[in-house]
């Protein structure tokens, strides 16, 4: 992979900024139209360098070396030819976590961090703490990088967290993760829609998802279909909600008493996810986005 052309003649962390804001701002990829993009994938690029601010780094007149030029020439280069910013750097901040997302998992959205958020609301009665008869104890189906399941062990401790996907590779990222972090999440191998297989798991206070949803004759943004892992996208059009009906049934047989449940979902399908979920003693309700777009469902079972 070569470069984008000449160095920068100014070594100084503002020439350089504008040097790279300036190439994005050429592309004609839709994925790098609005500026918006531009500003945000540039900030990545620079933070892979250096991860301070870009105040301080001003301030501290932060210079960077022919090597580090070079390094970022090549991003550049990749990023204009399609490939995520998110890929070519390896990683991607969530939730104020850095996570490696090389490989057969998906890149962790925005989107998803609300999901998390939701999901701690819900989950709001049991603290920080563990309960009565033991941790609390939370299962996060389909982990992929583990983006969801390090976040909420990073911002609640003290709770027990296991974490299932079927793709071994997401796995080995997913516990990467965790010991670049140094957090303590269970990755265990288990398909969800293997019943035995998720109840020989045990009992959870709490069931977060952000499974496979889109179905497979929906056509995908390129820089998405070329850069995702099909498995963790597409359900068969004929069964939209394969894993959303797998995760009522979970909830049904390890759901404790009082517990949560939120799945991220198709903006079509949310309805219909929230009208699958119908349990004696349950309440559901759709979530929207900052965006405004439906995005998740959040069962809440009824305290005994």
């Amino acid at each position: 992979m070569g470069t984008v052309g000449p160095l920068p003649g100014d070594n100084l962390d503002k020439t350089v900024r504008n040097w790279v804001r300036l190439h994005l701002s050429n592309s004609t990829l839709p994925m790098l139209s609005d500026p918006r993009e531009q500003e945000a994938v540039a900030s990545r690029l620079m933070a892979d360098l250096d991860d301070r601010g870009r105040l301080l780094l001003e301030a501290l007149e932060r210079r960077y070396d022919e090597g580090e030029l070079t390094r970022l020439s090549r991003h550049i280069q990749r990023v204009l030819i399609g490939q995520p910013v998110q890929r070519v750097l390896g990683w991607t901040d969530f939730r104020g976590l850095r996570i490696g997302c090389v490989g057969d998992v998906l890149i962790p959205r925005p989107e998803t961090e609300e999901v998390v958020g939701w999901f701690l609301d819900g989950m709001a009665k049991y603290g920080d703490s563990t309960g009565s008869k033991g941790p609390i104890r939370v299962l996060d189906v389909g982990t992929g990088s583990g983006c969801v399941a390090l976040s909420i062990k990073h911002e609640r401790p003290h709770w027990e967290v296991v974490a299932i996907d079927v793709s071994e590779g997401a796995l080995v990222q997913a516990a990467t993760n965790a010991k670049q972090l140094n957090l303590d999440v269970a990755f265990q191998k288990v398909d969800v829609l293997d019943v035995e297989a998720v109840e020989g798991l045990g009992r959870f206070h709490g069931i977060v998802s952000n499974p496979p949803y889109v179905p497979d004759t929906e056509t995908l943004e390129d820089h998405i279909e070329q850069h995702e892992p099909s498995l963790a996208l597409f359900v068969p059009a004929s069964e939209p909600l394969r894993f959303h009906r797998a995760l009522i049934h979970t909830a049904e047989k390890s759901l404790e008493p009082g517990g949560c449940m939120v799945a991220e979902c198709h903006s079509e399908f949310v309805q219909a996810v929230a009208d699958c979920w119908q349990l004696d003693g349950t309440t559901s309700e759709c979530l929207t986005d900052l965006q405004g777009t439906e995005r998740a469902v959040r069962l809440i079972f009824s305290q005994l």
